[in-house]
């Protein structure tokens, strides 16, 4: 009897996909990933361990104000977002793009869609492996944040003068860009590229403002506050200096924008081995990184300290935990800048530093309401209980505008 063992077959992705939402397809069987946009199916080569991933591009959402034209060039930003960071870095880890159709292609449509065929990584998302990274081992934590981290601050040495998508790239041309592809803000058609980071914010803030009253108006939303949030924020946009100040001006870095654990995917060691959706990705200015889920700061410094000292909170037992990873997420921030400007290429400005400022802060959270049932009123604030009246004034005298 040999004394070989076999080593264990590498369990693929798809073994841990469930349907979106207990959907079923009328009893279909066949592993598949469905997101908003995409849907997800492994093609598997026979009798070995190598696979790609088929992404399918699924109909546009009824409800979308978004145009044909619009989802195109969302499609064609993310494609070539991936062939310039394939062409120009080593660290960042994403996938190889072998092939992409576009809406119209003769394949695209004898495929029934556009679709993209990108490598297939032995990982899962961050997300479906650990939703509380505070609650893993410090050991693990500092895994990966150190690994989080160094791929964002270097994603952060590409910098633009203006702030907008990759519209194209190639080898002979090098990056252009373009207007923002978002889908992140239906009412907020492709605009830009701008030169400041401050005609950015307002434009988002407007974007928000508008989804949200359209949503009141619909019936979709009765919660006052998942107005009032965006009305806050255009107003502190538009009327403070908290986004006007040294970060305003260019050059802006580059950012995936949607760094969530649901894309970044996972070894069982906690090694990244992909971060995948890269059609949000643009150059943006510095104020939009902020501390992620499931460490979000949302809460004021005089609140998380009433709960660090009260252990009869309901959040006193989390509150440590999330408290010590965020303070390790910002270390290795810091760690991560020390290491690219001892390699003489050290960022313009520090992300861990941007990280404990204002304007990141109410960046976090408003990108936190309308998501998160029940918390826009705690991301409001209680003690602006009068502003928040008088903007609910403002806010009845635009729609009643907005109808005539």
């Amino acid at each position: 009897m040999s004394g070989d063992v076999a080593a264990p077959k590498k369990m693929r992705p798809s073994e841990r996909w469930a349907p979106f939402d207990d959907w079923d397809y009328g009893g279909m069987s066949e592993p598949f990933s469905a997101g908003q946009y995409w849907c997800c199916f492994e093609l598997v080569a026979p009798d070995d361990d190598r696979f790609l991933v088929a992404r399918v591009r699924l109909p546009k959402h009824p409800e979308s104000n978004a145009t044909d034209a619009d989802e195109e060039y969302l499609i064609q930003c993310e494609v070539a977002a991936m062939k310039f960071l394939r062409a120009n870095s080593r660290t960042v880890p994403l996938p190889t793009l072998y092939a992409y159709e576009a809406p119209g292609s003769v394949r695209a449509i004898n495929a029934g869609a556009a679709y993209m065929l990108i490598e297939g990584f032995y990982g899962n998302s961050l997300q479906d492996v650990d939703h509380s990274i505070y609650n893993l081992p410090v050991s693990t934590q500092e895994h990966i944040f150190a690994q989080w981290t160094s791929f964002q601050a270097e994603l952060a040495t590409f910098t633009f003068p203006q702030i907008g998508s990759i519209s194209q790239y190639s080898t002979d041309t090098g990056p252009i860009i373009g207007a923002i592809a978002t889908s992140w803000i239906d009412s907020l058609p492709a605009a830009g590229p701008f030169h400041s980071g401050w005609d950015y914010f307002v434009a988002v803030s407007k974007g928000l403002v508008a989804q949200a009253l359209e949503k009141k108006r619909s019936g979709m939303e009765n919660n006052q506050f998942a107005t009032l949030g965006p009305l806050i924020f255009r107003n502190i946009v538009r009327d403070t200096e908290i986004f006007k100040g040294d970060l305003n001006q260019g050059p802006f870095h580059s950012n995936h924008m949607d760094m969530g654990m649901q894309n970044i995917l996972i070894d069982d060691d906690f090694n990244f081995v992909a971060v995948i959706d890269w059609e949000l990705a643009q150059s943006a200015p510095w104020e939009v990184n902020h501390c992620p889920m499931p460490i979000p700061l949302i809460s004021s410094d005089r609140e998380t300290a009433e709960i660090l000292y009260d252990p009869g909170h309901t959040a006193h037992r989390n509150m440590p935990r999330q408290v010590g990873a965020r303070l390790l997420y910002r270390q290795k921030f810091q760690e991560a800048e020390q290491g690219l400007e001892k390699r003489g290429n050290p960022l313009r400005y520090s992300i861990a530093e941007v990280l404990e400022g204002t304007a990141s802060r109410i960046y976090g959270v408003v990108g936190k309401i309308g998501v998160f049932d029940g918390m826009e009123e705690e991301l409001t604030g209680p003690e602006a209980e009068q502003y928040v009246q008088r903007l609910g004034e403002e806010m009845e005298g635009e729609m009643i505008a907005g109808v005539n």
